[in-house]
């Protein structure tokens, strides 16, 4: 999904190659997520990311809010790397075990 050309205005590598950047949620959500899972909710997307590690990274101030077709948001793994996909079979599901032990 992010190395598709067709979409790199909606979900696109930031320019390290470090994190993904995702545009325009409503657009994101109603033409690419449905393309690749069940549904066309961008929080269960969130929620999916987050059950595999994946973190948003914060770059606006705490309490701004922005029209939904504005928002950016950017996610990254330390194994989702641009160019390394020999690192995508160790990302793994959250296991209930790991997430009560955080806690």
């Amino acid at each position: 999904m992010v190395n598709d050309s067709q979409y790199q205005h909606l979900i696109s590598w930031n320019f390290s190659g470090t994190s993904f950047v995702v545009c325009n949620i409503m657009e994101f959500s109603r033409e690419l997520l449905p393309k690749h899972f069940k549904h066309n909710n961008f929080s269960s997307f969130v929620r999916q990311l987050n059950m595999y590690g994946f973190h948003k990274v914060n770059k606006s101030p705490r309490g701004h809010r922005t029209m939904a077709e504005n928002q950016i948001w950017e996610f990254s793994h330390p194994k989702f790397i641009r160019d390394r996909p020999d690192l995508l079979d160790q990302i793994k599901r959250k296991t209930m075990e790991s997430e009560s032990l955080r806690r």
